[in-house]
């Protein structure tokens, strides 16, 4: 029963730092409107907090495998709830924004130290999967809950709410960590932290998604082009050292690697859609933030729903069918979504993102639960900083992409866009069949 309830804590730390990433993105023109003369920067509010939790999860996760699971998770909490107290009271712009990256940042050290710790509460088997399924449905529930939070929040308490509203969940997470964590996880690891490695891979990671979220023109080619070269160099150190940040024993494993597309291609798909629906409710039929925000509502549902029915299916079926399955119901979604557009159904627009929702949390679940099936004790926090990456890039670069599509050279086409997001479900399915890869789990050295 404690080891239940440790999970549930966890997943609602995941839940709120997943939550940060949109729930800022409906409040932007308001919080425009409470900064006048800072509508060029208000965009940083959304883009300082996607840049440092992404860019971070890699380093992040291996700092928790050195130093602990939970004292890395209590220190991003702690830190976590002071950025949010600071983002609710900001006097100006410039404070909000830097409370905002240093909420990124924070998260991208709780989210894999609480999902290694996931793993240390649970054994293999039928509770692992169970857990993972509560995991994988706070996740990406809480990405979808932001934009119904963000919208409600904004047109009934103002846009300070959404950044306060973290203060009550933090404080009860903290006063529960204590009591319900195991202590264990304290003990620090071997090896040293690789850090050239480090350095490379976030300074390639916030490059990347710097460059695909918030650059544009020649700073975006730049900023795309040192990211693939530091990620090269990456590659490079990584082959020449003895204890490297990320082993070649996890990225070498075929299903890791299947999970890891998968992951991407599920997000690239997805997530654009949503933002779409943005600019079609708002800026095509007229509606309020807080009307766009309840008809997200149908997402948040239908990932929760896709997660249980993707954990149900786990007991029948192998991860590569259930996602294989999931992509299907995806991709369905995108066809109901561009006729919506087309013809201008509100209605069919949710059905489309309700539908979506639920091969998100179903795929979700299975490449989670496939991914983590070759994680050995002593990766369990890098592992977890991959697994969250790669939906993180998958988001960045899929929205940059469709948006550049749908919302560029000065006219709006949001079906292009979700042809651009069909063609990512269609690469998500072909590396679902690389979840049944051979098992092969690395090595272990006890729980910390």
């Amino acid at each position: 029963m404690r080891e239940r309830a440790a999970v549930l804590l966890l997943c609602a730390a995941q839940f709120v730092d997943v939550l940060g990433v949109t729930i800022a993105v409906i409040g932007l023109p308001e919080i425009g409107r409470r900064f006048p003369g800072a509508e060029a920067s208000t965009q940083w509010v959304v883009s300082g907090y996607a840049l440092l939790f992404g860019g971070f999860l890699v380093s992040a996760g291996r700092v928790a495998d050195r130093y602990g699971h939970r004292r890395t998770f209590v220190s991003g909490m702690t830190a976590f709830l002071a950025a949010s107290i600071a983002g609710g009271l900001a006097p100006g712009i410039e404070v909000l924004i830097t409370a905002r990256a240093v909420q990124g940042l924070a998260a991208a050290f709780v989210v894999p130290a609480a999902f290694a710790l996931v793993l240390s509460l649970t054994a293999e088997g039928r509770e692992r999967v169970v857990a993972v399924g509560w995991w994988t449905a706070t996740a990406a529930a809480g990405g979808a809950a932001g934009f119904l939070f963000g919208g409600l929040l904004v047109h009934y308490a103002g846009w300070r709410s959404i950044f306060l509203l973290n203060v009550p969940i933090c404080l009860a997470v903290l006063l529960f960590a204590r009591s319900l964590l195991p202590a264990r996880t304290e003990r620090a690891g071997r090896g040293s932290l690789d850090r050239p490695g480090a350095m490379l891979v976030t300074g390639g990671l916030l490059a990347a998604i710097y460059g695909v979220s918030a650059a544009t023109g020649t700073v975006r080619v730049v900023a795309l082009a040192g990211a693939v070269a530091l990620l090269a160099a990456f590659v490079v150190v990584e082959r020449r050292t003895a204890d490297p940040l990320v082993p070649a024993r996890l990225v070498g494993t075929p299903r890791f690697d299947a999970a890891l597309v998968v992951a991407f291609a599920l997000t690239f798909a997805t997530t654009p859609a949503s933002v779409l629906g943005t600019v079609f409710f708002q800026q095509q039929q007229g509606l309020s933030a807080g009307t766009t925000g309840f008809l997200f509502a149908p997402f948040s549902i239908g990932v929760v729903g896709g997660s249980w029915l993707g954990t149900r299916l786990l007991d029948r079926l192998s991860g590569r069918w259930v996602a294989f399955g999931a992509f299907g119901v995806v991709a369905a979604a995108l066809v109901i979504g561009s006729i919506a557009l087309r013809t201008g159904s509100t209605a069919g627009f949710a059905v489309s993102l309700a539908t979506s929702g639920t091969g998100l949390g179903a795929a979700s679940v299975a490449a989670t639960n496939a991914g983590t099936s070759v994680v050995g004790e002593t990766d369990r926090g890098i592992a977890s900083g991959l697994l969250n990456t790669a939906p993180q890039l998958g988001s960045a670069l899929g929205t940059a992409v469709i948006s550049t599509v749908a919302l560029g050279s000065g006219a709006t086409d949001l079906p292009s866009g979700i042809f651009v997001a069909l063609g990512a479900a269609v690469l998500g399915t072909a590396a679902t069949l690389g979840l049944g890869g051979p098992r092969v789990t690395a090595g272990t050295r006890g729980v910390r």
